[in-house]
Parts: C-alpha cells; structure tokens; sequence
C-alpha cells in the first residue's frame, strides 16, 4: 500500500491532547488535512483558530465525539463532506449544472483519545479505555476509505519501571506484571491505581492488535509507544499531560521527573511516518517513541546550561538511575534522528 496522498484527510483523535496537538500541526504543515476529534468544541476554539490562521481555512476541523466508549462513536467523524463548499472535486449533471461529488472520507486515522483515570477498582479503568480502542477500529474498519490506522499506546504497556535493574526493552516486549498487580494488589497499595493505569495500556494495545490480526481490515495498522514526553505546549493551560511535569519540575516539584524523554516533536514526526511511511505499508510495527536514557541531575544541568541567571536545586543523591536499554532502532531510522535532551528542555519552559 503506497503513503497516503497529499491534501489526504486524516483524523486525530483526542485533538486537544499534548501530543495530539503536535500530531496536528505535523500533519498540517506536511500538506494533510486534518479532521480532530474532541468532547466539546469549546475545547478546540483557540487551537482552531490559530491553524487556520496558518494554514488556511478548511485544512483543520473538528469533529464532537462526547462519549468515545460508545459503539460506533466516530462513524461520523470519518465520513467525507458533500456539501458544494467542501466538496474535493465536482461533475456536471445532465442539464449542465455542477454537483458536488464530496470529500472521499478519512483517509489515515491518529488515535490519540483515551481515557485517564485512576482507581483500585481495576474494570472501572480497564473496561473503558479497551472499549475506546476497539470502537475506533471497528468504524475504521467500516469504512473503505480508510487505508492506515497508528494507535498511540505508552512506553508502559511494554514495561514497568524497575529502578537499578538492567533489563531489554523492545517491541516484543509486553508489561504482563502490572495487569498481573492490577489484580492482585491489596486496595491500600500505593501503586495499585498506578498499575491498573498501565494495565489498561497493555490490554487496550493486545485488544487492538488481537483485533488487527483476527479481522484483516483494510487498513495497515501500526503503534507508538511514547515515554515521558518534553516539548512546546501549544496551549499552556494544557496540563494534564507529561508535558507540565517538567513546568513543575522548572517550579520546583521534581517528584514526577525520572524516565526516558523523546522530544513531543519527534513522537508526532514518527506518528506520521507511523501512517505514510512505504516502508511500513506491511503493517504490524510497534514503534518505541523513546530519545534514550537519561536522569533527573541531566535534566537540571539542562536547565542550568539553559537559564544561568535562574538557581535551582542541587542534584539528587544518591541518584535512581534506569538502568533499562529501549530498541528504539526503528523509530531512529524513520525519523534520521532524535533531537537532544537540551533541546526538549528548552522547548518545554521557554515560555515560562
């Protein structure tokens, strides 16, 4: 199956997300339309407003999908246009008259959209986000048009993270331990909600794939595992991703900063390459969105290089270091490259 053409639609669901918004604007500025999913359309206003801004109107829209878990919720969103305005292309009818024809739907679809939630009650998280990732491909599936699907799963669906512990990490890799302690944990554990979190990554991700392998659908299916991410937020009251643990880390909470960061702009690059690329038109790649190793003292020598007239902390000691090793070799050769640490740090807090 060849890359996706030029001025193809593609949706993203979860648009408002951090890395959704990058996904976006990646897709955007490579001469894509894009057709975003979100609760409300309140939610998308400003993000609206500043891409057609910059790439014109009609490149980016947004589609209200309020109950992701409901069977069939974005049949809608991947259906094309046929309104004279948005129409692709026209044909005369017998008397003459031009007739629009219409968009011919969602040609490539970025799930991003999940949902977040923490408990001790491991169905009340699991249940949902499993659902969420089936319905997507269900509709996908339904819908012809549609010719490649990336799922956005997270670097803990393939491993938990073990401190000290020198351990391979890659794409065969599976966190079978936190479904495992999602259910076996005593209800006063710390970590129970933590693990049932990540349950819901592993199980949504093997639903999706068990899906894939069993249906045959007509479309080439792919997934990125990100880590921690660093990066530019396109809006600041965006907080509830990866992305503001670093701003409260710049604030001075450092309690959130210790995993392996790919910069935001890199994991929405291979989010793309992830749909288009030829070399992955086979389908069946789960792609590590991971830059490399690094600790929370390198983060702060970042920031001290970065901003010289700013004191923080002294360095952690003794130090946690994640002795893991991510093959993240696909992902490298896709992209040419990761951008540095240094470089995520800056975008991230620039602004603040």
């Amino acid at each position: 199956m060849s890359a996706l053409e030029q001025n193809s639609l593609i949706l993203v669901t979860g648009a408002n997300g951090f890395i959704a918004t990058h996904v976006i604007e990646t897709c955007l500025a490579a001469g894509y339309r894009v057709r975003g999913t979100a609760r409300s359309a309140d939610k998308m206003a400003n993000l609206q407003a500043t891409w057609e801004q910059k790439y014109g109107e009609g490149k980016f829209e947004v589609a209200v999908v309020p109950n992701i878990e409901r069977p069939g919720a974005f049949d809608e969103a991947l259906k094309g246009k046929s309104t004279q305005r948005d129409a692709l292309y026209t044909h005369a009818d017998a008397t003459g008259t031009l007739c629009a024809i219409g968009h011919p739907g969602v040609s490539g679809v970025a799930h991003l959209a999940t949902i977040t939630g923490f408990s001790i009650i491991p169905e009340q998280v699991i249940d949902p986000v499993v659902n969420a990732a089936l319905n997507v491909l269900r509709s996908c599936a339904a819908h012809p048009s549609v010719k490649s699907v990336v799922f956005t799963s997270s670097s803990v669906a393939a491993s938990w993270f073990t401190p000290e512990t020198e351990f391979d990490i890659g794409e065969d890799s599976w966190n079978d331990a936190s479904v495992e302690n999602a259910h076996s944990l005593p209800d006063d554990e710390p970590t129970k909600p933590w693990h049932i979190y990540a349950a819901s990554k592993v199980l949504a991700e093997r639903a999706a794939w068990n899906f894939y392998k069993e249906t045959n659908p007509g479309f080439v299916f792919n997934t990125v595992l990100p880590s921690f991410t660093l990066g530019p937020m396109f809006e600041p009251e965006v907080s509830v991703s990866t992305a503001s643990w670093l701003k409260k880390a710049f604030l001075g909470d450092w309690s959130a900063m210790m995993h392996v960061p790919p910069h935001v702009r890199d994991v929405a690059r291979l989010h793309l390459r992830a749909l288009n690329a030829p070399e992955l038109a086979a389908g069946g790649a789960r792609m590590m969105a991971a830059a490399g190793p690094f600790n929370v003292n390198e983060v702060l020598s970042s920031l001290r290089t970065i901003y010289p007239q700013k004191t923080f902390r002294e360095d952690f000691t003794p130090m946690v270091r994640d002795l893991s090793k991510i093959d993240n070799k696909r992902g490298t050769a896709l992209l040419g490259g990761w951008r540095s640490l240094e470089e995520a740090v800056k975008a991230n807090t620039e602004h603040l």
